[in-house]
């Protein structure tokens, strides 16, 4: 990670981080994704699962409440974790939910049945990252994720320019998939699930309302003024843009014999 924290960023990511802006589900798809990843890693009632950069806690709620499985969940933000925290106490829910960090997870080796995280890998040291992913699953366990994806032709200016703004650098659908192969993952699985990209977009404006959007902008104009605003306009632009698309990397830890 940088040095510089989000919070100094001009970033939509900051403001998620920061402060409860009334979205529950911080990725696109929804828990309709939430539930093909999951099917995907064979998350059933026996399966102890984790869930990196588990956010607002939404995920792991569902995990259990719909397939009975056993969740951690891990976030490097403190709001984050006791936001979830919160949410599955009101739930009756028993979840571990820790602050940690996606590089070094604070596991032992072969702990978990399956480990996920959702739209967080771009933003990380992404081989570290899917390596101590690998790490802490099973042998014969899955690592999941779902993120954003370049196309094929993406200008170069346009990948430069967004992370620089949200420190985001996604790979194409390949390019994860030679990620996951190169951390010793097999049988990977690549589902291109790109128009959720355009569907979430119109989502989040609409969860948001205009109140909220205002709000947001006042937010925006406060911590880091007009150029701050600029920026998280650059940002909507290039997730509107033919470049961006949205994937599911699965792979399977082999069983060493």
């Amino acid at each position: 990670m940088s040095a510089k924290t989000k919070s100094d960023s001009p970033s939509l990511e900051s403001l998620i981080e920061s402060e409860d802006i009334g979205i529950e589900i911080l990725h696109p798809g929804g828990l309709e994704i939430t539930r093909e990843l999951a099917e995907l890693c064979h998350i059933g009632k026996d399966s102890l699962v984790l869930d990196v950069a588990s956010g607002t806690g939404e995920t792991a709620c569902f995990l259990v409440e719909n397939f009975g499985c056993r969740v951690v969940g891990i976030d490097y933000s403190d709001y984050m974790v006791e936001r979830a925290v919160k949410k599955a106490k009101e739930r009756g829910l028993d979840i571990e939910f820790r602050k940690g960090d996606a590089h070094n997870l604070p596991f032992p080796d072969n702990t978990f049945d399956a480990v996920i995280s959702e739209c967080t890998t771009c933003l990380l040291d992404k081989e570290r990252a899917i390596e101590e992913m690998v790490r802490v699953a099973k042998p014969g366990g899955y690592v999941g994720i779902h993120d954003v994806c370049w196309k094929e032709n993406t200008p170069e200016d346009v990948r430069r320019k967004l992370a620089e703004i949200e420190g985001e650098r996604p790979e194409t659908l390949d390019g994860w998939r030679k990620l996951f192969e190169e951390a010793g993952l097999v049988d990977v699985v690549i589902i291109d699930r790109s128009h959720l990209i355009q569907e979430w977009s119109k989502e989040l404006k609409r969860k948001i309302g205009l109140v909220g959007q205002i709000r947001i902008f006042l937010k925006v104009i406060r911590n880091w003024g007009f150029e701050g605003y600029r920026s998280v306009r650059e940002v909507e632009r290039i997730f509107q843009s033919p470049y961006i698309g949205y994937g599911i990397i699965v792979g399977k830890k082999p069983i060493k014999l």
